[in-house]
């Protein structure tokens, strides 16, 4: 395998990564959550909180990561000047 080759499988992985912060972003917070709730003895709330958080979280990382990644490719086009 090489270089370019090697560059093209890392940067699939980075992408496909997006998913899984996507689906555990939530999930993770949300057990923080569950985990406080217990503690301080206000169940539903907290948990609910941080899982709307995580996955507001989530999306903005992957939609900026996406923003920086296209305007990279607008200037490596061959249509840049």
């Amino acid at each position: 395998m090489d270089v370019s080759q090697r560059r093209e499988v890392s940067q699939q992985m980075y992408r496909q990564a997006g998913g899984w912060e996507l689906a555990l972003a939530p999930v993770l917070c949300a057990l923080i959550g569950y985990g406080l709730d217990r503690l301080f003895g206000t169940v539903p709330v907290i948990t609910v909180v941080f899982a709307v958080l995580g996955l507001v979280g989530a999306v903005v990382r992957l939609y900026y990561g996406y923003d920086a990644e296209m305007k990279e490719h607008e200037k490596s086009g061959p249509w840049a000047r």
